[in-house]
């Protein structure tokens, strides 16, 4: 099998994550900060040490911050409608997953909340600044499109955000694991992201990193396991959005896939999927037959012309290689390639993807191509 579906989730995994993953289980796989026993306090602290990963991943010093999610979906939910409780203008971009689009036209449907939209794939600053207003109270952007790749640097959002005194909420579900993310020299409000795609870790697991240590308005309420007696959560963080069980297994390999990345460097990481990007997109520069889309870092889209990209991506299923078709749960990218009808067939590269991999996918579409 040949797997190219990372950007949904990374697979295989590295061998540390299921080593890891196995001793959690077997060691220490206690409830985290509900009991006094020795596999409670164990796998509390194990927790708290991936808080320090994460912190330390992304250059922040504060790693009470890092509150968990079950993935980056929740996580921005969580950013978002504890921030945006009245009607207001809300900035975002316009290659935005539904992670982000359908809780603002929730948001909409609720509360009034009214939107723009800017654009990514020019002057973004000027785009980002020329749609704000007097009732402007946050922008919210991807920092990488899950369809194309694109990216939209965070250096400019902040920027932006800090000079209009704006509110920031970034998703950085394709991008952290590919790229740098400094929060000292370039600071958002709330990063969201997944644990289960670049990060390696299994699925079940992501995360929402704040810049107040504050909570704002509740968004779910349960067991904290501090402050028992309180009719309300706590009013920091992080337990004061964790209520509920953590999932101790899908933190701890998030952490073990953090330090097998800094173990390869970042560097690595994107020199190899790059250049196995580049080599997909040779093979797939066949005129009149393969209509290639923007694409960019470990992505690459396109579609046989001729045939729907649910089908294209049938047809490399029953061949042993696993890509994905269709609309990738962001019509707003589709709608700027004109492919949202039908969608498009995405290629996505791991670390952990081979030169093998990349051979056997491209004479696989030649064998499509013939028939």
């Amino acid at each position: 099998m040949v797997y190219l579906d990372n950007a949904a989730t990374s697979f295989p995994k590295p061998d540390c994550i299921i080593r890891d993953l196995n001793f959690c289980l077997r060691k220490y796989c206690g409830n985290p900060g509900r009991s006094g026993h020795t596999l409670s306090i164990e796998a509390g602290e194990r927790i708290y040490e991936v808080r320090e990963l994460i912190a330390d991943f992304l250059n922040y010093e504060n790693p009470e911050c890092v509150v968990f999610t079950y993935n980056a979906t929740y996580a921005l939910n969580l950013a978002i409608k504890t921030k945006i409780t009245k009607k207001c203008h809300i900035i975002i971009s316009d290659t935005e997953h539904n992670a982000v689009f359908r809780p603002i036209e929730s948001l909409k449907e609720r509360l009034g909340v009214e939107y723009s939209v800017f654009e990514s794939g020019g002057d973004i600053r000027s785009s980002i600044e020329g749609a704000i207003r007097n009732d402007t109270e946050c922008i919210i952007s991807t920092l990488q499109s899950n369809v194309t790749g694109r990216r939209i640097p965070l250096e400019i959002l902040s920027s932006v955000a800090k000079k209009h005194g704006l509110y920031l909420i970034v998703d950085a579900s394709q991008a952290i694991g590919h790229e740098k993310i400094d929060l000292k020299k370039t600071p958002c409000d709330v990063l969201c992201a997944p644990g289960h795609k670049a990060l390696f870790g299994i699925q079940g697991g992501g995360f929402a990193v704040f810049k107040s240590k504050e909570r704002l308005s509740s968004f779910i309420e349960g067991g904290s396991g501090s402050e028992s007696k309180m009719p309300y959560m706590p009013r920091r963080l992080p337990e004061g959005y964790e209520a509920g069980t953590l999932s101790t297994p899908a933190i701890i390999t998030l952490g073990s896939g953090i330090r097998y990345i800094n173990g390869v460097g970042l560097d690595s990481i994107e020199a190899k999927c790059s250049y196995f990007s580049k080599k997909i997109k040779d093979t797939l520069d066949i005129p009149k037959r393969i209509r290639l889309y923007e694409s960019f870092g470990s992505i690459v889209l396109f579609n046989i012309i001729g045939k729907d990209s649910d089908t294209v991506t049938q047809m490399l299923d029953k061949e042993g290689i696993c890509v994905r078709g269709g609309l990738h749960c962001a019509p707003m990218a589709h709608r700027l390639l004109s492919t949202e009808d039908g969608g498009a067939v995405r290629v996505s590269l791991s670390y952990l993807n081979s030169e093998r991999d990349v051979d056997l996918f491209g004479k696989t579409v030649k064998k499509i191509l013939a028939e």
